[in-house]
């Protein structure tokens, strides 16, 4: 009677284990690819501005009106930057900034390396980047 109750007791603990090492497993590593970071930096005299058109992280172009900066930069002009994360390739980003001032400009870094900008000054100037 000892030795069944035995048998059973180990027989049960190996199966908890195999079924534990089954269960918990860690799974695999979702496959990596390569991705590039893109901060479009917009800056004007003014902190309520016109609209902004880029495109995004598909190629596709995005808007929006009624643009507010929300911090000064060391020459107290107001700025923002819009941030995204997209796959690695060759397509084009582009940014185009009316201000409502007399200053607009935009600049384009890629992973943080400066790759674009474009300065415009005048009553409500338009400033345009382009990549690539």
């Amino acid at each position: 009677m000892a030795r069944a109750l035995l048998f059973r007791l180990l027989l049960t603990f190996a199966v908890s284990v195999l079924a534990c090492l089954l269960v918990f497993t860690p799974a695999a590593a979702a496959p990596t690819t390569d991705t590039q970071r893109i901060t479009i930096i917009l800056t004007s005299d003014l902190q309520h501005n016109g609209a902004v058109a880029w495109t995004d992280a598909d190629g596709r172009l995005r808007t929006q009106s009624d643009v507010p900066l929300l911090q000064r930069d060391s020459e107290g002009n107001w700025t923002a930057s819009l941030v995204y994360t997209r796959a690695a390739g060759d397509l084009p980003v582009d940014a185009l900034f009316q201000s409502g001032g007399r200053l607009s400009r935009c600049e384009i870094r890629i992973d943080g390396e400066h790759v674009a900008d474009h300065t415009a000054d005048g009553p409500r100037p338009t400033s345009s980047c382009r990549t690539g």
